[in-house]
């Protein structure tokens, strides 16, 4: 595995790369928006939406589809770039909160705030989530420390805070269970609040730049900690700050839509794929390709058949091949991670 900012190729992750793959992530982001008002379960007259605000189409458009468009994007986004943070960190593709069961745990503390009637459902979300991250790396590191101790415990952790989830359900009011089986399936509806998709984007841009800045310390550590301790890095240190942005990331994105799976795992490797292992350029191209692909995801979800599905429902169809295939070549990919 090589490290594109220790390579001979200086222009893998020079600034005009780096601002045209921002930019084409941010147009196709602008798209998939523009697609999410367009289509949905029904028609609109788009003239008609735009030119009379007094419209049912226009309050169609305006009030229920781009906020739901908006929170797909944040949460693709965001699930993107916290599953490209632990795959990095952990030097293997399969990693993802998903498989990670960091979406699950996040999902039981959102959950377990719903049922209590708490107002604090983000801070419980990520308490949730950052208990099964401890739990996970403390039960792989008990089992070896190796990667497969690793997804073996996500697993387990993933089912653990799923079935604390049902219980927690079959526990909670009968006005709370509908909310409750909404984070189950994962998906998206039209009742997101202004305040909530602005707090909610800020949070996510906010990561961005943070993890922008310390891409360099990304790249080293996905090389190896020794390597990172070599040049400088504080890896410890590191190490936390990043699984704790990744983590909040992740609840963030369970808030939103509940725990989506897949999406951590399928957007940084094709990423990878296609930029290399730079995160400078890799980080951008996570969060538009992100929030792009779960915006399609969800329009598709609407219209395809008679009856929407939950877009969770989608992501797990395309992701759960594509994990069994990487599972079956043992975590190494040409994406540059060595598992």
């Amino acid at each position: 595995m090589s490290d594109p900012q220790c390579s001979n190729r200086a222009n893998v992750a020079s600034p005009g790369r780096v601002f045209l793959i921002a930019l084409l992530g941010v147009i196709l982001l602008v798209v998939a928006l523009g697609i999410a008002a367009a289509f949905g379960p029904t028609q609109v007259d788009l003239a008609r939406a735009w030119n009379d605000a007094s419209s049912a189409d226009h309050a169609k458009v305006f009030s229920l589809r781009l906020p739901r468009g908006i929170a797909a994007a944040l949460s693709g986004a965001a699930l993107a770039l916290a599953g490209l943070v632990f795959q990095a960190l952990l030097k293997n593709p399969l990693a993802s909160p998903y498989v990670l069961g960091v979406s699950s745990g996040g999902a039981f503390g959102a959950v377990s705030a719903i049922s209590a009637g708490w107002w604090m459902v983000r801070p419980c979300a990520f308490t949730g989530a950052m208990l099964a991250l401890l739990l996970v790396t403390g039960a792989a590191r008990a089992g070896g420390g190796g990667n497969t101790a690793l997804l073996l415990a996500g697993v387990v952790v993933n089912a653990l805070f799923g079935s604390a989830v049902l219980f927690v359900n079959v526990l909670a009011e009968p006005r709370n269970q509908e909310r409750i089986l909404r984070w189950l399936v994962g998906g998206f509806d039209e009742r997101y609040s202004n305040s909530e998709l602005w707090l909610s984007a800020g949070s996510v841009i906010a990561v961005l730049l943070v993890l922008l800045a310390l891409a360099r310390e990304l790249n080293l550590l996905s090389l190896g900690e020794r390597l990172a301790a070599e040049a400088g890095v504080n890896v410890a240190r590191m190490r936390v700050v990043l699984l704790l942005l990744a983590t909040l990331l992740a609840a963030l994105a369970v808030v939103l839509a509940g725990p989506i799976g897949f999406v951590g795992l399928l957007v940084p490797h094709g990423m990878r794929l296609c930029l290399g292992a730079d995160h400078r350029l890799l980080l951008p191209a996570a969060l538009g390709f992100g929030g792009a692909f779960l915006v399609l995801v969800d329009v598709c979800s609407q219209v395809l058949i008679s009856v929407p599905l939950p877009a969770g429902v989608l992501t797990a169809v395309l992701g759960g091949p594509l994990f069994l295939l990487l599972l079956a070549r043992g975590g190494r990919t040409r994406a540059g991670l060595d598992g």
